[in-house]
């Protein structure tokens, strides 16, 4: 017997899976990636590196800082460019307008519908609209930082290697200092609220992030290890156009709940106290939790380009990029997402032409734990409930890892 999910709804992109029950016992579940091919990596060989980073912003339009940033770092390395802290507080700046666009989107109108039971964010609105109205500001203060630094909402071409087509005024820095602070409030109340959501999925026991919180040099594992990409090992499967990934043979997650794991000392002050208020939660691994680890991430971010801009104000805008010397050589840019580790990979030639590409994106890294907690969730539920309700469930825990399916997706050879 197979209990077919449709299509995920309140996801990003398009997903289904499979329950295969036998003697009535759920024995597997299939998470089917289904959205169409990308062709990034293809399209980025043979293109001069200038033009790479506003090519790969056309990724995703909800992270598209985190894909420029991520693929001007790569080229950089490449290069042995390194760029002064101004530079690195900016792209800092925007990715955390990046977390408080995504954050808040995903949070308040995708999974909080589940907390109160309503389908969807407008129904819930007619008895919660206060909570609407104040993801929605969170979300456009997020905005307002990604067209700053990004130079458009939409897949911005401002981020370049070396620096920015366009740095940030005065006047625009005093606005961010100041509109950040009066949104605390709102995101505090959102932890409160996740607070509550019932444990589903499976218990995480291996969580991988970048060595720095938004972006660094290699990754760091829950048990300690420092490594790079290369030892994750990635396999096609015959039902997903996405792969999976194991490290050291196991599935892992990444993501806000796995930064709040193993980068939670890096957290400002308000948000510190968040996450020692919820570490009991938190630290079962339990993959719902996720929501509850975004929601203090929102309050981290709020905090964090707060002091941003006020450094950079104090200090002035200098403006000044950094010269490129092209020659051959190879890069990795490691970059936080909102849904976490996002890789980008390139080897240039010494005309300037990219010659290899490879991108790996958060819901790729994550798809081995969400089939996993699929199968851990649907075990624990199966015969308990309404095949509808059953259903919605593991919806349920689909929607906790804020997927980006489309991300995901790459050309496989089989």
């Amino acid at each position: 017997m197979i209990i077919e999910i449709g299509e995920f709804t309140r996801v990003e992109g398009n997903g289904r899976a499979e329950v295969i029950v036998e003697d009535g016992e759920v024995r597997k579940v299939k998470l089917k990636i289904i959205e169409g091919p990308r062709f990034f990596e293809l399209l980025t060989l043979g293109r001069h590196f200038y033009d790479v980073p506003d090519l790969e912003a056309r990724i995703c339009a909800i992270c598209y800082l985190a894909h420029s940033t991520a693929s001007v770092m790569a080229i950089e390395r490449a290069f042995d460019v390194e760029v002064p802290e101004e530079i690195q507080l900016l792209r800092e700046l925007g990715l955390l307008g990046e977390f408080l666009e995504s954050h808040a989107l995903h949070l308040y109108l995708l999974a909080m519908p589940d907390l109160f039971g309503y389908p969807d964010a407008i129904r819930m609105a007619t008895r919660h609209g206060e909570l609407v109205r104040e993801g929605l500001a969170i979300k456009a203060f997020g905005n307002y930082i990604r067209e700053l630094i990004g130079g458009r909402e939409i897949h911005g071409i401002n981020v370049k290697p070396g620096g920015f087509g366009r740095y940030p005024s005065v006047r625009e820095l005093e606005t961010i200092e100041r509109r950040s602070e009066s949104l605390i409030r709102f995101a505090r109340r959102a932890a409160s609220t996740f607070a509550s959501q019932e444990p589903m999925g499976a218990k995480a026991e291996l969580f991988v992030a970048t060595d720095g919180y938004l972006f660094g040099d290699e990754l760091v594992a829950s048990d300690g290890e420092r490594f790079h990409y290369t030892e994750i090992e990635e396999h096609s499967l015959e039902y997903s156009f996405a792969k999976q990934s194991l490290y050291r043979g196991k599935p892992f997650f990444v993501g806000a709940l796995a930064r709040l794991i193993i980068k939670g000392d890096q957290l400002t002050p308000i948000a510190r106290k968040l996450l020692e208020e919820h570490w009991e939660k938190l630290s079962t691994g339990y993959v719902t939790y996720n929501n509850l680890a975004q929601a203090i991430e929102l309050v981290y971010a709020l905090e964090r380009v707060a002091e941003i801009a006020r450094t950079l104000l104090d200090r002035g805008i200098q403006g000044e990029n950094v010269p490129i010397e092209v020659r051959e050589g190879e890069g990795i840019g490691y970059v936080e997402a909102p849904r976490g580790v996002l890789v980008h990979h390139y080897r240039i030639d010494s005309g300037g032409r990219v010659t290899f590409s490879n991108i790996i994106t958060p819901t790729a890294f994550n798809h081995a734990m969400i089939e996993l907690s699929l199968f851990e969730e649907a075990k624990r539920r199966y015969g308990e409930l309404p095949e509808m309700e059953f259903v919605q469930r593991l919806e349920e825990v689909v929607r906790a890892f804020d997927p980006c399916i489309s991300c995901s997706v790459h050309v496989v050879r089989l």
